[in-house]
């Protein structure tokens, strides 16, 4: 019997490599007024942030239906499979609960464990691959579930934004509304923590920011992976990069766009980086 691992698309797990894992990945949607477009299906980054900096009005997100993650757990339960399902924070997102009611519908049809990353986009990415990676060599049921749940606390994001107003009309702000009010030409930072978003400080520069971010990392013992996420931007990507190369191999290093419900939230301009330590 094998173990499958399925997560949803706030993951940001590049294609590829969830196809060279075999992670199954849940779309979550994301509308623009009446037209609704399934986050890494329906619409492709480039197509998204283009509507999203010419649309007048914030686009809205929604999690998947229960139909879906039934429809994505049969197919592994019909291959007589084990699933280990892992989601974006239950505080930040809807989407971990209808995985719960998912997991009710299938009743004994197979074995499904579903998991709270505590985190979002490759903050809960990275907690992803770990326990595929451990499934793919050879880790049992209990093991794979041991290191989703071990990954819960050992995952850190931090992001720098352009400004708070996307995830202020989102309803994504939580604890970082303590930023507001006091940002004047400067640039907000937050951190995923305990499963939400909080204040991680301002930067006047995104130089400053960046070396803020690389700060971050640099406080950080026994790195096991790094990722850096951008929205639109690229420059500031590669300038991160190779800040942290002295602290993590540059090739190891994972790249990747944030998809649209991530963008939605985040805004254009956002440069974050995420790690996964001992």
């Amino acid at each position: 019997m094998a173990i499958r691992i399925v997560t949803d698309s706030t993951s940001d797990i590049p294609r590829e490599v969830a196809q060279n894992l075999g992670i199954s990945i849940v779309p979550l949607t994301v509308s623009f007024g009446k037209e609704a477009y399934r986050d890494g299906i329906d619409l492709s980054n480039k197509e998204f942030y283009s509507k999203l900096v010419q649309s007048k009005t914030l686009p809205k997100t929604s999690q998947p239906s229960i139909g879906e993650f039934v429809d994505a757990y049969k197919t592994h339960a019909q291959q007589d499979n084990d699933i280990i399902s892992i989601h974006v924070s239950n505080k930040l997102s809807g989407t971990y609960r209808t995985a719960l009611l998912a997991r009710e519908t299938m009743g004994n049809d197979c074995h499904i464990e579903v998991v709270d990353s505590e985190s979002v986009s490759m903050g809960l990415g990275l907690a992803v691959i770990a326990t595929a990676k451990a499934v793919r060599n050879g880790a049992s049921f209990k093991e794979a579930m041991e290191i989703a749940h071990r990954c819960t606390t050992q995952t850190h994001l931090v992001a720098l934004l352009q400004t708070l107003e996307y995830l202020e009309k989102g309803g994504r702000l939580g604890k970082g509304k303590a930023l507001l009010g006091s940002l004047l030409h400067v640039k907000p930072m937050i951190v995923v923590r305990e499963g939400e978003v909080q204040p991680f400080g301002m930067a006047r520069t995104t130089k400053g920011a960046l070396q803020r971010l690389y700060d971050f990392v640099n406080t950080l013992l026994h790195i096991r992976g790094l990722s850096i996420i951008y929205t639109t931007v690229s420059k500031e990507v590669e300038i991160l990069a190779k800040l942290l190369a002295p602290l993590f191999p540059r090739d190891l290093i994972l790249v990747t766009q944030a998809g649209p419900i991530i963008g939605t939230h985040t805004g254009p301009g956002t440069v974050a980086v995420a790690a996964l330590v001992e």
